[in-house]
């Protein structure tokens, strides 16, 4: 898949991905946003802009197993009774595929965008799944607290920057660690349940802000490598030093960065 499209000019591309979601989607106006309807799979999602042919990857990445944004091919494995935190949940795609599929039984979805963060419950509602998602307005890193994202030396890397007690920023979000939001919320994670994150950047600082439930209790990962070009390696040294009996995959490479890296960093200790 990847390497066709590394050869291949754009144009094809953009072609293909247009007929597919004509194929695949109704695309309805719906107030302020739009409405997309997944023939196959019955599911629906609220999108906030214009929408064009990006919106095909979006929905490759959550159904094809061959696209390497894919979260759920193995190592990882789920089951009707797992746990899932989904990091930087956007439109919720995700979290609903794995609520209808029965790969889950509760997603805790974490999003700092408000606009996104509402049409995630409108999509929520419309899907009839409500009752299984919890929807956070909250960013997700190395500590609790007031962060702002910041754009980094490449479009594709940025990264959190936290404010001092007591200090304001119009762009700042509440963010907090998974390790915080666990022992807030009574949850602790295991060997079934899945941390899956796609942080813009942030993706190291979620990581290390979930030690404590990584050494106790060894839940599956699911983590985009390819923000920053040396994430891969620090998240895989980290992982090595406090569970070195996770199972460890990294998928494909993004050739739509700067510069090439793995997509996706994969962990489990089930067999």
């Amino acid at each position: 898949m990847q390497l066709g499209r590394v050869i291949l000019p754009a144009r094809l591309h953009t072609r293909t991905a247009s007929r597919r979601l004509a194929e695949e989607a109704e695309i309805t106006r719906a107030d302020d946003a739009w409405q997309v309807r997944l023939r196959d799979s019955g599911l629906s999602f609220f999108w906030p802009g214009e929408p064009d042919q990006n919106l095909h990857f979006v929905v490759e990445q959550e159904f094809s197993t061959a696209n390497p944004h894919h979260y759920t091919t193995p190592p990882v494995r789920l089951s009707p009774e797992s746990t899932v935190l989904d990091v930087g949940a956007c439109e919720g795609l995700f979290a609903f595929r794995a609520l209808k599929d029965g790969l889950a039984k509760r997603v805790v979805c974490f999003e700092p965008s408000g606009r996104m963060a509402a049409l995630l419950r409108r999509g929520a509602e419309a899907n009839d799944l409500a009752n299984g998602i919890a929807i956070e307005y909250s960013g997700v890193g190395s500590q609790s607290g007031q962060a702002r994202m910041v754009a980094g030396d490449n479009p594709d890397a940025g990264y959190l920057e936290y404010l001092a007690s007591g200090e304001s920023h119009a762009d700042a979000v509440p963010v907090t660690s998974i390790d915080d939001y666990c022992r807030n919320n009574q949850l602790a994670l295991g060997p079934g349940d899945l941390l899956k994150a796609d942080a813009e950047g942030a993706d190291l600082d979620v990581l290390l802000g979930a030690g404590e439930q990584i050494r106790r209790g060894a839940p599956q990962l699911a983590i985009t490598t390819y923000h920053v070009d040396d994430h891969a390696e620090r998240m895989i040294a980290r992982l090595r030093e406090i569970r070195p009996d996770y199972r460890l995959r990294l998928k494909g490479f993004s050739f739509w960065t700067a510069k090439p890296r793995p997509v996706l960093l994969q962990a489990s200790t089930l067999q």
